[in-house]
């Protein structure tokens, strides 16, 4: 059964999609209102699936719980299960490089292309950024552009600042510090493991 769940955690709404494994088919936040996050993560679902609402789910609250400590600039408690496979494989390798771009840090479109190993393909990043089904926890708001620029963003360009700032990253005016720019060595580092477990430093909760 794939259900769904939201919740409002300080200013922000958190949606969820789990399938009957409790792995993320979707997930997102907004600071628009309960009914944009459900729209936003509802398009990310493949056509046809059916979802029931589940708003006392255990796991998916504590999931949504860890989603609003991510973007208040905590350590979540749970990090989940990711459904990669639906996603394009280029898709697949930008976001799970995206998801080891440390706290505090920042890395450009073109290099996560290079890391990925296409250099001249950070518009190709810009997109699977775009098209990214699991945020906050995959954090595409780390990816900016080559002039450190924030780039773009689906949930607003002050959201995504703010977000960086809570996160440590420091600005000089509305650029990125260069200091703060993590260059990713190379997609091989990521091994086989879809439970994005380096981006928090406690070991995540079981479901």
């Amino acid at each position: 059964m794939v259900i769904k769940c939201f919740s409002k955690i300080s200013d922000a709404w958190f949606g969820v999609v789990l399938d009957s494994s409790n792995r993320v088919l979707s997930c997102g936040f907004s600071t628009d209102g309960e009914e944009d996050v459900e729209r936003s993560i509802m398009e990310a679902l493949p056509s046809g699936v059916q979802v029931r609402e589940a708003a006392s789910d255990e796991y998916a609250l504590s999931l949504l719980e860890s989603m609003g400590r991510f973007y208040l600039g905590e350590d979540p408690k749970i990090v989940p299960e990711f459904a990669w496979e639906r996603l394009p494989t280029f898709h697949v390798k930008a976001l799970q490089l995206t998801a080891r771009i440390p706290r505090g840090k920042v890395a450009t479109y073109g290099g996560i292309a290079a890391g990925v190993g296409v250099p001249r393909g950070a518009r190709a990043v810009g997109n699977a950024e775009a098209g990214n089904p699991f945020a906050p926890i995959v954090p595409c708001h780390r990816v900016i552009s080559s002039t450190l620029g924030l780039g773009g963003y689906g949930g607003r360009l002050d959201v995504k600042k703010a977000f960086l700032i809570r996160e440590g990253v420091t600005f000089v005016g509305n650029h990125v510090d260069k200091k703060c720019v993590w260059v990713p060595d190379s997609y091989k580092t990521l091994g086989k493991s879809n439970k994005m477990a380096s981006i928090i430093r406690r070991k995540p909760l079981k479901p």
